[in-house]
């Protein structure tokens, strides 16, 4: 399973608690919002505001790795953290993500007859609120996160239109 596939799942699938229609959600998301870290997804629920970083890992090493990082996925403005990935990954995220992470597993079930029942998402832990959380995002933060997912969509379809990849 792809990190997109993960994505899409989380934002697609109705057993998502980051479904899109509860939530904003923008992919990879660092410039423009002041976060000293990339977040693959950044989940904004609807209508407080709170924040919440989904950090999406499809191998064990790349979740062994992220250990390493000097950032530990910290922001005032994040109040939960949770980490997701191909369900196959469950005891190494139990293993290796931070105690207060929540963690999603995602299974594909490629006989699904529509696209928004193929993937699942299950809830294996509960993220905790994060202990520096201190604010939510305000408006202006909002409306900035909406045109930067309008800004990669538009980007995004005129590759695809043009029929380039890159």
């Amino acid at each position: 399973m792809t990190a997109e596939e993960v994505q899409h799942a989380l934002t697609y699938s109705q057993s998502s608690p980051f479904y899109i229609r509860s939530h904003y959600v923008v992919p990879n998301v660092h410039w423009g919002l002041g976060f000293n870290h990339e977040l693959d997804l950044l989940s904004i629920s609807m209508p407080a505001f709170i924040g919440t970083e989904i950090e999406i890992k499809v191998s064990k090493g790349d979740l062994k790795r992220d250990l390493e990082k000097p950032h530990h996925h910290r922001d005032s403005r994040i109040r939960q953290l949770y980490f997701a990935g191909p369900i196959e990954l469950q005891e190494a995220f139990f293993e290796f993500s931070p105690p207060e992470a929540g963690i999603i597993t995602v299974y594909c079930n490629a006989d699904a007859t529509y696209i928004h029942r193929r993937y699942q998402c299950s809830i294996r832990r509960n993220a905790k609120p994060l202990k520096n959380w201190s604010k939510s995002f305000t408006k202006e933060e909002v409306f900035g996160l909406m045109r930067l997912g309008n800004m990669r969509y538009w980007s995004l379809f005129s590759k695809k239109f043009n029929g380039r990849t890159n």
